[in-house]
Formats: structure tokens, C-alpha cells, sequence
């Protein structure tokens, strides 16, 4: 799946929150295609700071007028949010997600806490573990090896 996104007079500021929300949305191999008129060189490097691992980032067309980018999403992304606030129980999708990750990709999980027990569960099966605030939750990155 490819996501379009038109960006041509919005700061690059304000083009950050735009690539997060999408990216979270995508499966990995799914590719972001980005225009904008504005140098997306600051977005790119705060983007590869809060989300390293997450993406691939290719220049398709570089200015001075208009640039084009692709970005690929290297995560399999579990928002196990609604599922918790419904009082399930999101184990068995985060396992599946988890059992989908090739080398080279990422599991993220979206979550109202750390879930610390998954990185025990996830630990002994080859993968470290990376918990960050994400607003009031907690965005964690599962990585194989």
C-alpha cells in the first residue's frame, strides 16, 4: 500500500507529526510517498531520532522547488490500546505481529503502560526491548537479534 502525502507550504514543523501518525498507521513494506516544497532534511533527522529502526527513508527528487520522498515502513505496529480500554487482552495479536517480524523490521506496540512482562515473553524468543513515553503512553520497540 502507498500513502500520499502533499505537503507544500506547511512548515516542517508541523510535518513531523503528520509522518508519525501515518507511519503508525502502516504495515511494514508500506510505502509513505512525500512531496513537499519545503528541504524535508530536519523532519528526516528528528523522524530518524524518535523513530530509528521504523522506517527507510529514500530521496526520489531533491528541490530547490519541490522534493519527493519515499517512506518505507519497516514495523509491524500494535495499537494495543483500544483493546486494553475494551478490558481485552492483547497478547495474542501482539505474538502474531511478533511472529511476522523478519530480520531487518521492527515490532512496535502502542500501550496505556510498559508492558514489562512482554519483555520477558519476547526476551526469550531473540528480541531486545525499547520502552519510550509516547504523550501519556508508551511506545515500545521490540527488535529481533
Amino acid at each position: 500500500m502507498t500513502i500520499d502525502i502533499n505537503v507544500r507550504s506547511d512548515s516542517a514543523i508541523d510535518l513531523l507529526p503528520q509522518l508519525e501518525e501515518a507511519l503508525d498507521r502502516m504495515a511494514a513494506g508500506d510505502t509513505l510517498r512525500l512531496v513537499t516544497s519545503r528541504d524535508p532534511d530536519a523532519s528526516h533527522q528528528q523522524f530518524a531520532e524518535r523513530r530509528a529502526d521504523q522506517f527507510a527513508w529514500q530521496t526520489v527528487r531533491s528541490g530547490p522547488d519541490e522534493w519527493e520522498i519515499e517512506i518505507t515502513s519497516r514495523a509491524h505496529v500494535v495499537d494495543a490500546r483500544p483493546t486494553l480500554a475494551a478490558g481485552g487482552e492483547p497478547f495474542d495479536e501482539i505474538m502474531r505481529a511478533a511472529g511476522q517480524v523478519a530480520p531487518g523490521e521492527v515490532l512496535v506496540v502502542l500501550a496505556p503502560f510498559d508492558p514489562v512482562p512482554l519483555q520477558g515473553v519476547l526476551g526469550a524468543q531473540g528480541f531486545s526491548y525499547d520502552c519510550q513515553p509516547f504523550g501519556d503512553d508508551f511506545r515500545v520497540v521490540f527488535r529481533l537479534g
